[in-house]
């Protein structure tokens, strides 16, 4: 993916919705204010902005090289590109298990060493480049996160307690711009990704309704579980699975 939509639109929009202006946000950013101004107006910018952009916004720096239309780097990207590495089935032990039982969960998968990789990670097959839109970006997130359209369905269903449950297809869709990025689906995105659903919707110019359903009180576990699993290799993450079904009790 390259240039979804200009990141500094992007930014303006994420500023304009929390009310920080340029000089607040570089000075807290320890970036050049001028560096800062010149991407709002549309100039390109640098991965270390990006970087020392995130963890003022809130935001994985991941996320903002997807928002950015650039690659991801190295560091940053899942372990694995596995075509049958899925975290689907850890996801539903995560639905089903007690809720104390998801912390000790999530510390399980972030016990698991960092290991080599088995290939440039994430998820890059020819159906997965979309055309520029908010959709693709919500399938870009997603799929810095190791989720490939049937993971993504599968997850939607969980943050949302049953309420968003599409197909693999749809999912595509809403990438290609074939299915409209309505803002339940903009909440339930957000349930998965990690990211505030008002902060998701400025990015994308949408307007969330104010008797939008909640996300299941499952949703911020399961959106930590998926981002962490995200730098497991195969052989860890069968282990990962093998806790969660303990876990749930299965």
């Amino acid at each position: 993916m390259r240039g979804v939509l200009a990141f500094g639109s992007l930014l303006a929009r994420l500023m304009d919705h929390r009310t920080l202006d340029s000089t607040a946000l570089s000075a807290a950013a320890g970036t050049d204010p001028e560096e800062l101004r010149a991407v709002l107006d549309g100039r390109p910018q640098t991965g270390r902005l990006l970087r020392d952009l995130g963890p003022v916004l809130g935001l994985h720096a991941a996320d903002l090289f997807v928002l950015a239309g650039q690659p991801v780097p190295d560091d940053l990207t899942p372990v694995t590109r596995n075509p049958h590495w899925s975290v689907s089935r850890v996801v539903y032990n995560t639905m089903v298990m007690p809720a104390e039982n998801r912390r000790p969960l999530l510390d399980a998968i972030r016990a698991q060493p960092l290991v080599s990789r088995e290939g440039r990670g994430g998820t890059d097959r020819p159906y997965h480049r979309y055309e520029p839109g908010f959709g693709a970006v919500l399938l870009e997130l997603t799929h810095s996160r190791n989720l490939t359209w049937t993971c993504t369905a599968k997850a939607l269903y969980a943050v949302t307690g049953g309420l968003i449950y599409l197909s693999a297809s749809t999912i595509g869709g809403i990438g290609h711009g074939t299915v409209a990025a309505t803002p339940e689906l903009v909440a339930g995105f957000a349930g998965l990704l990690g990211i505030p659903a008002p902060d998701l919707a400025a990015l994308g110019g949408i307007r969330l309704p104010d008797d939008l359903p909640p996300l299941h009180a499952r949703a911020a576990d399961v959106a930590a579980i998926i981002w962490e699993a995200r730098r497991l290799t195969t052989a860890q993450l069968e282990e990962v699975h093998l806790t969660s079904r303990h876990l749930a009790g299965r």
